[in-house]
């Protein structure tokens, strides 16, 4: 039997029509892969949301993955049901990675990762998007926490609020603490964490919401004593030995007897 080769088996017609399926021509309508690619690096489409709503929802999202999935899943899941694709699509679960500050490693807080995160993937301008997120870790460094109040809540207890003078976890959670007077293990310091997840979302939809109709303006600053630290530490300064925003005094507890002073309190 003769042994056929793969033009011998397609044909003029079948070897024309296997090479048109590669160069795409049998869909006019196809975008090429390059084309493909660029598009989903584009922004996703924001819908304005209910602030309100979007707190209850990460309130309950944050009982299914904590505290970035809560933040995360509150908005996506809304504009999931309401316009599907793509938000249908997008992988949520994964945001289980920031509890507890990334793999409970206490670095940043899970509930600002998330709105970051959602900030990232609505805004395209680089700047823009970092103004943004600016005023998201400004305002949880510098507001007393958790104001929000669920309906039904998990833990049905007074819980205190603080100023975390910080945007990592475990020292925003230590100074809750400190102020509650309960341990970081005890379920009203866990209730804390699910009620700050709802102000963090619902922070976060203020903010999308006022920049999606051209309205945002930054509310929060640096306090003068991180600008201080900056005019010494950072970028051009006289020992650029530094980098970042967050404020100083969360990290820095012993300093040199010839530096001067650095807010050790959480508010």
């Amino acid at each position: 039997m003769k042994n056929l080769s793969r033009r011998d088996v397609l044909g003029p017609l079948g070897i024309a029509a296997g090479s048109c399926m590669l160069s795409s021509c049998l869909s006019g309508n196809e975008t090429p892969a390059a084309d493909q690619a660029k598009a989903s690096d584009r922004p996703w489409t924001y819908h304005e949301l209910d602030p309100d709503i979007t707190a209850a929802r990460a309130y309950d999202d944050h009982a299914k993955g904590h505290c970035m999935y809560g933040v995360f899943s509150s908005v996506i899941t809304q504009l999931s049901e309401e316009y599907g694709e793509p938000y249908r699509s997008f992988p949520v679960g994964m945001m289980h990675y920031g509890g507890g500050g990334t793999g409970s490693s206490g670095s940043l807080c899970g509930a600002l990762n998330g709105s970051a995160a959602l900030i990232g993937l609505f805004v395209q301008e680089e700047e823009e998007m970092k103004q943004l997120v600016a005023e998201m870790f400004l305002w949880y460094e510098q507001t007393l926490l958790p104001t929000y109040s669920p309906a039904t809540p998990g833990l049905d207890v007074e819980i205190p609020k603080s100023i975390s003078n910080s945007i990592l976890c475990h020292a925003s959670a230590t100074f809750w603490c400190k102020v509650a007077g309960h341990k970081t293990s005890s379920k009203p310091r866990k209730e804390r964490c699910r009620r700050l997840t709802a102000d963090t979302a619902r922070k976060t939809v203020h903010i999308l919401n006022s920049y999606h109709h051209d309205r945002f303006a930054p509310l929060h600053q640096s306090t003068e004593e991180v600008k201080e630290c900056q005019s010494c530490h950072t970028k051009g300064s006289e020992k650029e030995n530094s980098k970042g925003t967050m404020s100083c005094g969360s990290c820095h507890f012993s300093p040199t007897d010839t530096h001067p002073p650095i807010d050790e309190t959480s508010g």
